[in-house]
């Protein structure tokens, strides 16, 4: 089933997407309202043509000279999983807020997409893949209650554990014990988009999976030794070298 997306203003003046052409960047704005809400589409050409363009007289061909370029330009990544392909969008989790997210196809088994790094299939089974089904949050420390104030902190802090609620659908609040280990990890180096390239990869990695997506939390996240291993996974791909749709 389609869904509504975002189409965030800086897409009409990313370079990245400058370098295809109007019509590819069309198809690319239409495969996300028939993506599952990871940023995944089955890479069929017939399927998709019926989709973004079923009223339209455009080849087969065309619409794969289009996927092609795509690809080229870095914004989609084909994956195969038990004999099927699949087209991931990359960088999907930074530009689309999803409520009440629904899987619907395999995650890629290796890492593709620096700010999409899935590993969530160490094992040699395909990661599972389900509706979110899950409970509202508990209140338990450092969530969301009605009635309870929120200390203020650093607005460096705020802005990534903001940030972190925005992307793994959580509550956290803005308390001493949520925003210090953010301040530490700030303190020691990490830029406030280091911190946001670790949500961003551990939210595509985790939240399909009921246990994992527990991990989606201040004391996993930016602990001193996690979070030094998390930001080494992401390689270069911090700061100003990342490239995923800018």
């Amino acid at each position: 089933m389609a869904r509504i997306r975002t189409i965030k203003p800086e897409f009409w003046t990313s370079e990245q997407i400058a370098e295809c052409s109007p019509t590819s960047r069309l198809l690319f704005i239409g495969i996300w309202n028939f993506c599952d809400d990871h940023g995944i589409h089955p890479a069929s050409i017939k399927r998709l043509k019926m989709e973004v363009f079923p009223s339209d007289p455009i080849a087969d061909a065309d619409i794969q000279s289009m996927v092609s370029e795509l690809e080229a330009a870095g914004l989609i990544q084909v994956y195969e999983i038990e004999g099927k392909q699949y087209w991931l969008v990359t960088g999907w989790a930074r530009h689309q807020k999803i409520e009440k997210p629904t899987y619907r196809h395999p995650l890629p088994t290796d890492h593709l997409s620096p700010l999409f790094k899935v590993k969530g299939a160490n094992s040699p089974t395909t990661p599972r893949i389900f509706a979110d089904k899950s409970a509202p949050p508990r209140l338990r420390n450092g969530m969301e209650s009605k009635g309870v104030n929120s200390m203020s902190g650093n607005p460096d802090e705020i802005d990534v554990l903001n940030y972190l609620n925005d992307k793994a659908g959580k509550a956290y609040r803005t308390v001493k014990s949520n925003l210090s280990l953010i301040g530490a990890r700030l303190k020691e180096g990490a830029t406030v988009e280091d911190c946001k390239a670790v949500i961003d990869a551990k939210v595509a990695s985790w939240a399909g999976d009921e246990k994992m997506r527990e991990y989606l939390r201040p004391q996993t996240l930016f602990g001193a030794a996690k979070f030094a291993g998390y930001v080494g996974q992401l390689g270069n791909t911090s700061s100003a070298a990342v490239k995923d749709w800018e």
